[in-house]
């Protein structure tokens, strides 16, 4: 009898826990992590954007290289930004990446890119922008700063290269999307304010396998949860009920 009380309980509490998981998830905010590199163009358009993001509920963290700050004072970047939420990109690790909806590159400098594409791991910001990528997170990147076609180029008087170095510049822009980041123009913040909607909690085979550990004979999952064919046939294997609620 005390065995069957304590499997009750322990059940229970397992399901407490994964509903407000799914709670919890639902009501937080995106949460996106801005990298802000030096640039000779671009710079006020990448502030700008940041500041918008502010205002569509979205909780916005921003790290800048040390150029960053040699060219701007601290209280400029918060009042240009309208967030006042930095952190030193000494500080970065891997780690932050699990906690992340999305990184953002709101400047896309010529050194960015280049050592995005030459894999530079060396340099933290590569170094979290590639891992976020193959974790399978979200990363974004303004191109205004990377597209020699861009009107502001005209404006700044940027647009008298040859044709073989706009080539080349948009030839970058498109190896950054064949690795996986979305390039977006100033205007788009419907992207952040989405991504947390088009979310879901998805029950996998690892998950059902997980509840059988534990002795369990049922979950219950809410409206809306994604489960996977191998989940079901695994809950179908191993007499596990899943239970809508």
């Amino acid at each position: 009898m005390k065995t069957e009380k304590q499997s009750a309980m322990m059940e229970h509490a397992l399901q407490e826990l994964f509903q407000r998981n799914n709670r919890s998830r639902s009501q937080l905010k995106p949460y996106v992590l801005a990298l802000l590199t030096s640039h000779m163009i671009g710079m006020e358009p990448g502030f700008s954007y940041l500041k918008r993001l502010e205002e569509e509920n979205i909780t916005i963290r921003i790290s800048a290289e040390e150029e960053v700050f040699r060219r701007f004072a601290k209280t400029e970047l918060v009042k240009a930004t309208g967030n006042d939420d930095w952190i030193p990109h000494t500080h970065l690790s891997d780690n932050i990446i699990q906690d992340l909806d999305a990184v953002l590159i709101p400047i896309l400098s010529f050194s960015i890119v280049s050592d995005i594409l030459s894999f530079n791991e060396q340099r933290p910001f590569v170094r979290l922008i590639i891992a976020a990528l193959l974790s399978g997170k979200e990363v974004f990147g303004l191109k205004i700063g990377a597209d020699p076609y861009h009107p502001l180029w005209t404006l700044e008087g940027l647009d008298k290269g040859t044709v073989s170095l706009k080539r080349k510049l948009n030839e970058h822009l498109l190896e950054l999307k064949s690795l996986g980041i979305k390039l977006i123009d100033a205007g788009n913040t419907s992207e952040f304010r989405m991504r947390k909607a088009l979310q879901k909690t998805v029950v996998t085979d690892e998950t059902i396998r997980y509840i059988h550990q534990k002795n369990l004979s049922k979950l219950a999952v809410m409206n809306g949860t994604i489960i996977t064919p191998l989940a079901r046939d695994t809950a179908k294997e191993l007499n596990i009920a899943l239970i809508m609620e």
